[in-house]
């Protein structure tokens, strides 16, 4: 068995650090962390630093986080690893999603 995820609160920026794997296993754990912050609104950052490993449920929660915050805010990925990066930009074309932001640290 792989690491678990670890969803650790952030003050500056708002939002959460990712650490290990986001997947089919551990997707419900992220949504149940992030929908009071979707709920209030404003932007929620995301450090994907120390995440090792995203699958398409990962990247739907992601993809459904940003649009239940289209108008009241922006989702931001900071710093994705290669791995993660390649899958961000695959699936996610940012002029459809415009308040999904990739960024560096």
């Amino acid at each position: 068995m792989g690491m678990r995820l670890v969803v650790a609160r952030t003050m500056e920026p708002a939002g959460f650090r990712l650490t290990g794997e986001l997947d089919v296993a551990t997707a419900p754990q992220l949504t149940d962390a992030l929908e009071p912050a979707l709920r209030r609104g404003g932007d929620v950052t995301l450090d994907l630093s120390d995440l090792s490993f995203m699958d398409s449920t990962g990247l739907q929660v992601l993809i459904g986080s940003a649009i239940s915050l289209d108008g009241n805010g922006r989702l931001i990925l900071r710093s994705p690893g290669n791995l993660v990066r390649t899958i961000l930009q695959l699936a996610i074309h940012t002029d459809k999603l415009a308040n999904l932001v990739v960024e560096d640290g």
